[in-house]
């Protein structure tokens, strides 16, 4: 077993957390997933930016 630690949180925020799980969840997997999906969500925010600074793109037709 992983080394655990306990964190403190309102109920409220248990509650919600109890609901983004699914059957079996742990708090851990919880957290993880919601982690992971805000880890893609910034990783595609920052590969829009970096299309929204292109200036100039090329048609494939014209390759």
């Amino acid at each position: 077993m992983k080394d655990v630690t306990t964190i403190q949180v309102d109920k409220e925020l248990r509650d919600m957390l109890k609901k983004m799980g699914k059957k079996g969840d742990t708090y851990s997997d919880i957290i993880r997933r919601l982690i992971k999906k805000t880890e893609y969500i910034n990783f595609m925010e920052e590969q829009y930016e970096i299309l929204d600074k292109e200036k100039e793109w090329t048609s494939i037709d014209e390759i």
